[in-house]
């Protein structure tokens, strides 16, 4: 099974979760609240934020 791998920055221990399991909202070494956790494997299966097809098309003068 495919997982996905977090950073703690508080406590530096890398978290890995499955797929279609969120991210965690505290980390289970330290308890840091999830604002200190980070994603470091790279990303999803997804575009990403902000690289949808409508992103910036008013911007780059493209009528609708």
């Amino acid at each position: 099974m495919e997982m996905k791998k977090f950073l703690c920055s508080k406590c530096q221990n890398v978290i890995e979760v499955p797929y279609g399991v969120p991210k965690p909202e505290t980390c289970p070494y330290c308890g840091a609240p999830a604002t200190f956790i980070h994603r470091i494997d790279g990303g999803g299966r997804g575009l990403g934020r902000g690289r949808g097809a409508r992103c910036g098309l008013r911007m780059m003068g493209r009528d609708e």
